[in-house]
């Protein structure tokens, strides 16, 4: 999910009355941990389906959802679930490096799976189905929270650092190219590239391409748009890439995609 809003969704107008996100900031002693508290709910009527898509950020989710608690590894590209039914999924969204402090396993080998929880961290049943039946997540941000300062870590700096590179990517739209990235964060792009890998689970290259993809998702729709302006400001070769590009990930050139939005 996004940082606020609906920022990384696709097609936000299209998405039903009755589904709600909901989101909450971590305690301030999982801050280096955590990212966001998050909960999906939507109640669709019988034989009714909404196809959502999300241009994903680069981070490991823990979803506690009906049929257990599942673990979705860092997503290379757009992330697609069919939404049926009746459900309410609290969830949690680590910082890009933190989850590797959870396990003793690079996070590329998680990349674009989905496991149970169960596999990789402690989780006792009587949590699990805690958390599950809070109607909230107002009450079940607790319940996440301390299991997760139960759970062993072991954080190193290198880790912060990569989670302040991310940041750097989401923030500075001039950040195009990794050895840019490199330079301001005063690494090789070779050690860049290995610490990506292992402790956020993406290549760095795949990391600023989908933040300039989400950024021209954004902009989309906010009414018409000179996009060879957009292609410059974002570093693209010209607006033919930025076309080919979107078009990849989202499956409609831009153009298109931002008449189907407004």
């Amino acid at each position: 999910m996004g940082e606020s809003g609906t920022r990384g969704i696709l097609s936000p107008g299209a998405i039903p009355e009755v589904f709600r996100v909901d989101r909450l900031e971590p305690s301030a002693d999982l801050a280096d941990l955590v990212a966001v508290h998050w909960r999906v709910a939507w109640d669709l009527p019988a034989g009714q389906v909404h196809e959502s898509l999300v241009l994903s950020f680069p981070a490991v989710n823990v979803s506690f959802e009906p049929d257990g608690a599942w673990v979705t590894g860092p997503v290379s590209g757009t992330y697609h679930r069919r939404l049926t039914g009746r459900v309410a999924v609290p969830a949690v969204r680590f910082r890009p490096a933190a989850f590797r402090s959870l396990v003793d396993r690079s996070l590329a080998s998680l990349r674009d799976r989905v496991v149970p929880a169960g596999e990789l961290l402690p989780l006792d049943r009587a949590v699990l189905e805690g958390i599950r039946a809070a109607p909230d997540l107002a009450t079940a941000h607790p319940l996440v929270e301390d299991w997760l300062r139960g759970l062993p870590r072991t954080r190193t700096a290198e880790q912060a650092e990569l989670d302040a590179a991310v940041d750097l990517v989401e923030r500075d739209r001039t950040l195009t190219r990794v050895d840019q990235l490199a330079d301001r964060c005063g690494r090789s792009v070779r050690w860049l590239q290995r610490a990506f890998a292992d402790a956020v689970g993406l290549p760095v290259k795949q990391v600023i391409r989908m933040a300039r993809l989400r950024e021209v998702a954004e902009r989309a729709l906010t009414g018409d748009v000179d996009w060879a302006a957009v292609a410059a400001d974002l570093g693209y070769t010209d607006q033919a890439h930025l076309v080919r590009d979107f078009t990849a990930a989202v499956g409609t050139p831009p153009a298109r995609y931002a008449r189907t939005v407004r």
